[in-house]
């Protein structure tokens, strides 16, 4: 396996110190209760609105909406793309390495519908 790392994450090595395998760290960056579904309705409706988000997520509060959007965008995984307008507008959109995530996303929504009860 490849070790070379393409680009850092923020606060890798406090995530890695926890962790001796890459499925930890991994769980470290989408594994919230709420970030991997953000990420997949970012990925399904680029580019979507805030409001848009919200009501695609009914149960989630707006602080937490607030919280996870800022981290995900820490991580890289989604842009903010804000404008000068008004009222004003902010979208968002996935970047690169949020696109990686989508396979693996679509295989944990067919899994979890599988064994849904």
């Amino acid at each position: 396996m490849d070790k070379t790392k393409i680009e850092e994450f923020k606060d890798q090595e406090k995530r890695q110190k926890d962790f001796k395998c890459s499925l930890g760290f991994s769980m470290t960056v989408i594994g919230s209760k709420w970030r991997a579904i953000i990420l997949w309705y970012i990925l399904k409706r680029q580019p979507i609105r805030y409001g848009q988000l919200k009501k695609s997520i009914p149960n989630i509060s707006h602080k937490i909406l607030s919280q996870e959007l800022k981290k995900l965008e820490m991580d890289n995984l989604i842009e903010r793309i804000p404008y000068t307008t008004i009222p004003p507008k902010v979208e968002y959109i996935p970047t690169d390495r949020g696109r990686s995530l989508e396979n693996i996303l679509t295989e944990l929504c067919i899994w979890g519908k599988k064994y849904m009860l």
